[in-house]
């Protein structure tokens, strides 16, 4: 019987997080809490690649907080999708439609932001980073079970999206994908395949690039002849955190808008929210609170809004390289002191 870690922590999501993620681990290594196992998606999966990149945290706040950091931020590029017109419509119709996917959605050519296949090519820092039993770190992706041919046709209850967990050969051994299974009625008849896969044949930067292909945001990833999509297939994955691991820490997470919470029922096929609740059920040992993050951060890292006069879809970009230290300082911070604050209850 494969011996469970001690302590999990879950990093959850969200491309303007990763400092705060840092800085969440920094604090629970002075408290004497430092994860044995690291589980990321979406955005937090970049955060695990860097904690594996460095050895020690001020490494990993500098690098988050170099010059290839910003230039990658700085090269942030809209599609035309960006296009009230487009992306406007678009969602409008995905908010009235409360069906669990009835088509398969065009998640290849319909994206807002445009990023490089290989992520290598921005961040040659970490292009040698693999997974390893130094800090044993599962990133969430999922594999894409449709052809880009059989777009905007009726799914007929197919599924068609597989939960994929990356990691290293020796965490794998410690996972039975039949016990991690989401029983839940919110996910019965969603376009989720119930049975997890495991790979263990992609470099961390591959997966961090995969999990990062968050539905209508970043354009899916095609690597060893498969597409594969981002980490929003299961952002909380706490029944693996709690396979894995004694204790597990998580993010108390504000709940999904209504626009997010209508992309993951029109792609997915499942409530985002009633998932979170499930989650919560779960009774995590400890919860780091970053509800009130928008109102607490306002101003200090990249917001989507919308730019009247253009009729688009506007992010608002770090104005000078010591404005954007500035920032990334502040998240990390924040990330630290609420560490601080929720664990010290």
């Amino acid at each position: 019987m494969n011996q469970k870690f001690e302590k999990a922590i879950l990093f959850s999501g969200g491309g303007t997080r990763l400092m705060i993620y840092l800085g969440m681990f920094s604090a629970l290594e002075e408290l004497g809490m430092k994860p044995d196992v690291l589980i990321a998606s979406c955005g937090g999966a970049f955060a695990a690649t860097v904690v594996n990149a460095f050895s020690d945290n001020l490494s990993r706040k500098q690098y988050l907080q170099s010059e290839e950091y910003y230039q990658f931020v700085l090269k942030t590029t809209l599609t035309k999708h960006r296009k009230l017109n487009k992306i406007g419509l678009f969602t409008l119709k995905k908010l009235l439609n409360k069906s669990n996917a009835p088509f398969i959605e065009d998640v290849f050519n319909r994206y807002l932001v445009e990023m490089n296949q290989d992520l290598s090519e921005d961040f040659s820092s970490l292009k040698n980073v693999k997974f390893s039993q130094e800090i044993p770190t599962l990133i969430i992706g999922s594999e894409i079970l449709f052809d880009p041919t059989e777009i905007n046709q009726k799914r007929n209850n197919r599924k068609l999206y597989q939960k994929t967990i990356f990691t290293d050969p020796e965490t794998a051994k410690k996972i039975i994908p039949s016990q991690i299974l989401i029983n839940s009625d919110n996910l019965k008849n969603s376009a989720v395949e119930n049975l997890p896969k495991i790979e263990t044949q992609f470099s961390m930067l591959e997966s961090t690039r995969i999990s990062i292909s968050d539905m209508f945001y970043v354009e899916p990833t095609f690597i060893q002849g498969k597409y594969f999509a981002g980490g929003a297939i299961d952002l909380v994955p706490i029944e693996l955190a709690k396979h894995l691991a004694n204790e597990v820490i998580i993010e108390k997470k504000q709940p999904y808008n209504k626009t997010e919470e209508a992309f993951v029922r029109a792609v997915l096929g499942y409530s985002g929210n009633e998932r979170l609740q499930k989650v919560e059920k779960f009774s995590p040992d400890f919860q780091i609170d970053t509800v009130n993050i928008k109102q607490d951060l306002e101003g200090h890292y990249l917001k989507k809004s919308i730019n009247w006069r253009k009729f688009e879809i506007d992010f608002s970009l770090p104005k000078s390289y010591p404005q954007f230290k500035k920032d990334m300082e502040k998240q990390w911070q924040y990330g630290f002191d609420q560490t601080m604050k929720s664990l010290r209850k």
